[in-house]
């Protein structure tokens, strides 16, 4: 149930468990896919299996709306980053869950099916774009971590045509000094060599590379006009090889394909490939089949636990899993390997529970016996039925403890699992969320206790139901929280909220504007002003501004426009540009060509700013008043600074008859009269003995 440690390269453990054939045919793309590829006759015939996962962002944030597909059957991930495919068609030995939605590249993860829920969990990456080019033109980008891509020039569109305009660049190094790579790679570290045969892998670095045209169409690099892909190689990559396998990853098959060499110039992997999709450098070997079995301190298994294996083939190599419901964890390892097993955060939060395991130099497996010394166990028991009574068989318990977030399916109504917790930290939070009726229970908030904790019998009535399908669920949209729906309109076109698309009305839908992607539209307030976008029809900073000149020039003053707009942070997703009139501010010509060191020689009363929101795109005009020179007086002698600092009257208080003097000390002689009165009455301010 915890979060993977670091690791520095991977290889393959994916769950197994022999299950009863039927006659279906395996689908992962389609039956013909299957049928034309000898190679997916490595993994057995056809079997019903069901998936439960998360799909988070590279912030490890959950992402809603995630379209999953399984096999022939799909399924969204809801409001937690949580999806379930009850019951998909997959191979015996080999399952490919795909993970896909608007501004993400495509995720995925492969496994070999268990019994009972297969659960895992996908990193997607962002597409935004590193660079804009235009096509025709070579080029190379640098990325600042030493990734370089270096582009032909010639691309094609989705249909193989040649394509021409603007192209934008995205480029992902998946970094084996990166705790969270494991989680952001597609499938896993399977494969098929040169040869055919099939293979684990282990690597020291992989690469996505994206394309996207004007349209956000994706692109490739034409025939005939390879491109060259650098990483740089990994801190915990001792003695890199001078050339290692290079290979790109089947994105309809969901394995690794072996295709080239890289090779090692100065302290970068290098590649030369005919195509964009995920790149790999990688080591393969023979595999066997290891099935691990996690047990607590007293014998009883550990299901639904997160574990890590490491290799030493590559200093420090790893990949994660969850143990299936019987606490076992099955799959692919290096041949005759010894492999140390870490169960991450076993207990308490950076104390981890490790051992070695193997060599194996044919199937095997083994049982380990997971403990610590700070680290406590309890039966996690509770019966879950629907709002009708009925026991809830498409869902589950999403359990938050120690600041972080895991997830147990529930498949019967009834959950009965031993928990691991830290003996100094006891409090939790679970909900229940029924899949099925899209209906949640109440959020428990209590402590474990030793050796059970109960919930009782728990019902889901909490609706989950988002009718206007905006991602703002029907529950948040009461925004007077007086359980009334029907009375909140908060851009008063007589639609409620809750069946209104366009909830604040500035012509936006609600659900455009999730502008991180993460299906949360109620996250997102871009112009800082406490409001989110979607109940904000101005996602513009509106405040108007007065400036003091920052010179005493009374003729020429002269002013920082920039300084509370651009240099308090105040605004961190506007631009702003600086006018002299508002038609030039509504048209957006004629900007001030230095808004720091602006000097107004026109005796201009004001200037009009133009913000723009850099994420919505909105637009507003405010208005700068220009105050003058300043009149403070820091020392308080009755003359202003401007004044001690020029020697000329500005007609407020005192003259100082052309004296240059102190504006941070009221008697800058130290004769023990101010500087007013010495000026005042002819008296020399800066002579201690003319007063």
């Amino acid at each position: 149930m915890k979060l993977i440690t670091k690791i520095a390269a991977l290889i393959v453990l994916v769950s197994f468990f022999s299950c009863e054939n039927d006659n279906n045919v395996p689908i992962n793309e389609s039956s013909e896919a299957g049928e034309n590829n000898p190679f997916l006759q490595n993994f057995g015939d056809a079997i019903q299996a069901r998936f439960i996962g998360t799909v988070v962002n590279e912030e490890d944030n959950p992402i809603a709306g995630v379209t999953i597909n399984v096999g022939s059957q799909f399924a969204v991930t809801d409001t937690n980053g949580v999806f379930s495919v009850p019951n998909a068609t997959v191979f015996q030995k080999f399952a490919y869950v795909k993970a896909t939605k608007a501004g993400f590249i495509d995720g995925s993860r492969s496994l070999v099916p268990t019994a009972g829920p297969n659960q895992v969990k996908i990193m997607l990456l962002s597409l935004d774009p590193v660079a804009t080019i235009t096509a025709g033109q070579a080029l190379t980008i640098d990325l600042p971590d030493g990734t370089e891509v270096e582009l032909p020039g010639d691309f094609t569109n989705q249909f193989g045509g040649p394509y021409q305009g603007e192209v934008d660049v995205i480029i992902k190094h998946l970094d084996v000094d990166n705790n969270a790579m494991q989680l952001q790679m597609p499938g896993t570290l399977l494969a098929e060599n040169l040869d055919g045969d099939l293979r684990v892998l282990e690597s020291v670095g992989m690469i996505s590379v994206e394309l996207r045209g004007e349209g956000g169409e994706e692109l490739n690099i034409a025939a005939g006009s390879p491109a060259t892909i650098k990483i740089p190689v990994g801190d915990n990559i001792v003695n890199p090889p001078a050339t290692i396998p290079l290979w790109s990853f089947d994105e309809v098959n969901g394995y690794w394909k072996e295709d080239g060499i890289g090779e090692l110039v100065g302290n970068k992997f290098v590649g030369v490939v005919s195509h964009f999709s995920f790149w790999n450098w990688d080591f393969q070997y023979p595999a066997v089949t290891v099935c691990i079995s996690l047990v607590d301190a007293n014998g009883n298994p550990l299901p639904n636990t997160a574990l890590n294996l490491y290799s030493p083939a590559l200093n420090s190599t790893g990949t994660y899993g969850y143990t299936n419901a019987n606490g076992e964890e099955c799959g692919l390892v290096p041949q005759n390997d010894t492999l140390t097993l870490v169960v991450p955060d076993f207990g308490c939060t950076n104390d981890d529970f490790t051992t070695t395991i193997g060599p194996f130099s044919a199937d095997d497996a083994v049982t380990v016996t997971v403990s610590n010394s700070n680290a406590l166990t309890t039966n996690f028991t509770a019966t879950f039925n629907d709002c009708n009574g009925a026991a809830i068989t498409n869902g589950y318990l999403q359990l938050v403890y120690n600041n972080q977030s895991s997830i147990i399916p529930i498949t019967n109504g009834m959950l009965s699992q031993v928990i691991d917790y830290c003996s100094s930290i006891t409090a939790y939070s679970a909900q229940v969320i029924d899949l099925n009726n899209g209906q949640s229970t109440v959020v428990f908030n209590s402590n474990f206790t030793m050796p059970t904790t109960d919930l009782g019998m728990q019902m889901s009535c909490v609706d989950l139901t988002d009718t206007d399908s905006d991602g703002v669920l029907d529950i948040n949209e009461d925004i007077n929280n007086n359980n009334n729906l029907d009375d909140d309109d908060t851009d008063g076109d007589s639609i409620p909220n809750y069946q209104d698309e366009d909830d604040d009305g500035d012509g936006v839908n609600t659900v455009d504007e999730d502008y991180d992607n993460d299906g949360n539209p109620m996250n997102e307030d871009s112009d800082g002003d406490q409001i989110p976008d979607y109940l904000d029809a101005v996602d513009v900073a509106n405040l108007s501004n007065e400036t003091l000149a920052y010179n005493c020039d009374y003729n020429n003053p002269e002013y920082d426009l920039t300084e509370f707009y651009e240099n308090g942070g105040n605004f961190p997703n506007e631009t702003f540009t600086y006018h002299e009139t508002q038609a030039d501010a509504d048209n957006n010509i004629n900007p001030i060509a230095n808004p720091s060191a602006y000097v107004n020689v026109n005796n201009l009363q004001l200037i009009y700013v133009r913000a723009t929101n850099s994420i919505t795109g909105q637009s507003s005009i405010e208005t700068n008043t220009f105050l003058g020179v300043s009149n403070a007086d820091s020392d308080q002698d009755g003359l202003t600074n401007c004044e001690e600092i020029t020697g000329i009257d500005n007609g407020f208080g005192c003259s100082p008859n052309g004296n240059i003097t102190d504006p941070n000390v009221a008697d800058t002689d130290g004769d023990n009269v101010n500087d007013c009165d010495e000026a005042t009455n002819g008296t020399d301010p800066n002579d201690p003995t003319d007063f």
